[in-house]
């Protein structure tokens, strides 16, 4: 299935109007098409995703998000990536043009509105209004990514680990890292971070501190796509305590 693509200026010109509650011409939008098929994505088969990111509203509505917005951000991803993983493919699927296009045009503003809700902000980048090398800043995409980089059909729970960790951790301390790119290390990383109930082990001190630099440095010169995940567990583990020794 083909999806819709639209630029940062035909992006930013939507997310102006909505902003002050005006509704844009949409007749009049440069929009691109993206992807293989003669089938173009519509409202239609967005309906799924819209419902259930709606019954995620109702679960919060009336919560303080600067207490529980990483619980939202931590469900989106088993949401975003299960249902458009069913519409298109990784190459369009990758593409920031459609998560503007996503974030600001379908469904008449919903995905808009809804990133409005979580934020009430100004911070355009979350409706994919940046370049291609800023595209994890993108709430959407960042949540697709997620779910695309973690989701194991080995799992009794596949999203299991897409779940796991805050925005903040998520953000850059793994999508930002090379070790990010490793599904396996990732999943040891989280082990290390989280507990089976979501405890945080590592304070954010030693993680930033500590933890990510000894990691960075191991990986400038060594790789870790080979280690499994216990191997990659009993690094981390030794890189942790050779920082907690000096």
């Amino acid at each position: 299935m083909r999806l819709q693509s639209i630029s940062i200026e035909t992006a930013q010109k939507i997310w102006d109007a909505r902003a002050v509650d005006i509704e844009p011409n949409m007749a009049s939008l440069n929009i691109d098409h993206i992807g293989d098929g003669d089938d173009l994505l519509t409202d239609i088969e967005l309906d799924d995703l819209v419902s259930k990111l709606r019954n995620i509203q109702e679960k919060y509505k009336g919560k303080n998000f600067k207490t529980i917005g990483g619980q939202i951000d931590a469900e989106l991803p088993e949401i975003i990536h299960g249902e458009l993983n069913a519409l298109s493919d990784i190459h369009a699927l990758s593409n920031i043009g459609f998560w503007r296009w996503l974030s600001n045009v379908a469904c008449d503003g919903f995905f808009w509105h809804f990133i409005m809700w979580r934020f009430d902000s100004d911070k355009v980048i979350n409706w994919g209004i940046t370049s291609p090398a800023n595209s994890i800043e993108v709430y959407f995409y960042r949540a697709w990514l997620r779910g695309h980089k973690m989701a194991d059909e080995s799992l009794p729970d596949p999203y299991k680990y897409a779940r796991i960790g805050t925005s903040d951790v998520w953000r850059s301390h793994i999508l930002r890292q090379d070790f990010g790119r490793d599904r396996e290390f990732v999943k040891a990383f989280l082990d290390t971070l989280y507990d089976e109930t979501g405890k945080t082990l590592v304070g954010t001190n030693e993680l930033r501190q500590d933890l990510i630099p000894a990691i960075r440095a191991w990986t400038s010169s060594a790789t870790f796509s080979h280690l499994t995940y216990k191997e990659s567990l009993d690094l981390i583990k030794k890189l942790r305590t050779e920082e907690a020794g000096n």
